[in-house]
């Protein structure tokens, strides 16, 4: 019985559909249509806004995720650019400063151990009026207390205070207690024994008031002594200590490089 009414609803349902069809094919209900039309027609628009906004906010957010994805992105790609620049700077400005190591030994002869600075002392670390460095060469490569450390620059920064197999430490001609003999390059060639000043300059005392110096004249190891060589610049005289009623006069030597930039240094070995 259920089975008839449904077959019945469904015929119902066809026959009304087929109608409307029908009559809207001849044109019949085209007032009607019109009609409600313009009955739906505001409606219509504002839904049509509402969805056209709705697709438009939706493309937004998904246009703003990807661009944040690409963003992050993009970062990381730039600092890993950074990073390798950083280290091809490094690297190179390294290998500079080892050909620069060479071409001086080279030029001048010297049989030296180039090494590595390890670490620093800073007087503060200390409590010492002391600014030593530890390198990455000792006995086992044929150093020994008292040889002179020279700068890429030829510029000698100290000489070896302590000594172990694999490393040495070394005293910079800045600090107290680093005794250099040294030479002024003037007229008279004025001999005198150099040492650290508060870990800020070089000094050298008991110069003989007869001696002629002058600030802007450079000092050089003297060679006496015979751990170090002959011609090492120390630095040059920026102030001079002469009173008329002492017997001696004294002299302010400042280096000729900055030793904080110091990374690679050689040992000369004579």
């Amino acid at each position: 019985m259920i089975k008839i009414r449904r077959n019945k609803t469904f015929l119902t349902v066809i026959v009304v559909l087929g109608l409307l069809f029908f009559l809207h094919g001849v044109k019949i209900l085209s007032p009607l249509e019109n009609f409600l039309l313009s009955l739906t027609k505001p409606f219509s628009g504002h839904l049509y806004s509402l969805g056209n906004s709705f697709n438009q906010s939706y493309s937004r957010s998904r246009d703003k995720t990807d661009l944040n994805l690409k963003v992050d992105d993009l970062n990381r790609e730039i600092a890993r650019l950074t990073v390798n620049q950083a280290s091809c700077q490094e690297i190179e400005s390294e290998n500079q400063k080892l050909h620069n190591q060479l071409k001086f030994l080279s030029d001048h002869n010297f049989k030296a151990v180039v090494a590595n600075v390890l670490a620093k002392e800073a007087l503060a670390e200390t409590g010492e009026q002391s600014q030593d460095f530890i390198i990455d060469k000792g006995s086992r490569n044929g150093l020994r207390v008292g040889l002179g450390v020279v700068s890429e620059e030829g510029v000698i920064v100290g000489q070896v205070i302590e000594i172990k197999e694999n490393t040495a430490k070394i005293c910079l001609t800045t600090s107290s207690g680093c005794k250099l003999a040294g030479a002024i390059l003037n007229q008279t060639k004025t001999q005198g024994l150099t040492d650290g000043d508060l870990g800020l300059t070089i000094k050298m005392n008991y110069i003989p008031q007869l001696e002629k110096i002058s600030p802007n004249d450079i000092v050089i190891t003297s060679g006496l002594g015979g751990n170090i060589p002959r011609g090492l610049v120390i630095g040059k005289i920026t102030q001079v200590k002469n009173e008329s009623n002492e017997v001696w006069q004294a002299a302010t030597i400042e280096p000729l490089i900055n030793f904080n930039n110091l990374t690679v240094v050689s040992v000369i070995i004579p």
